[in-house]
């Protein structure tokens, strides 16, 4: 079995630019419906799969407010906007990206925030939230 240290994981905008600062991201995966289909008289409830869910990521790290991906990142969140092109590196190659198959799916930037601690470094944390499914390239 392959191993993977986070050391070599990342976020970036599409393949060049990083968000600096990001020390940790969080995919729980994807959670499926389950539809109840028990009849009466049955002994047991049955059930069968419904729809996807593809959850949400979490990512944080060090606050930079001078840097172009924290910025796109927030600008996102505040203007509502879908992102498709949100890469999270798992080596130097390979990342998890939303789907461009059909039907495309995207990110939409749910939450950021800012934390300060008199004895800490700023840090910063963002929500996605996952509008489809997530592919490993």
């Amino acid at each position: 079995m392959a191993k993977s240290p986070g050391k070599n994981c990342k976020v970036s905008w599409g393949a060049t630019t990083k968000v600096v600062g990001i020390g940790t991201w969080d995919m729980p995966g994807i959670s499926t419906d389950l539809l109840e289909a028990t009849e009466m008289g049955d002994e047991w409830k049955t059930f069968i799969a419904g729809l996807k869910d593809g959850g949400e990521i979490s990512f944080e790290g060090l606050f930079d407010p001078a840097d172009g991906g924290q910025e796109l990142l927030r600008d996102a969140n505040l203007l509502g906007s879908q992102i498709s092109d949100l890469r999270f590196y798992v080596n130097s190659v390979s990342y998890f990206a939303p789907t461009t198959t059909n039907p495309a799916s995207y990110l939409l930037i749910t939450r950021w925030s800012v934390k300060a601690d008199k004895s800490a470094l700023i840090t910063c944390s963002f929500t996605a939230k996952v509008s489809g499914a997530m592919e490993l390239l």
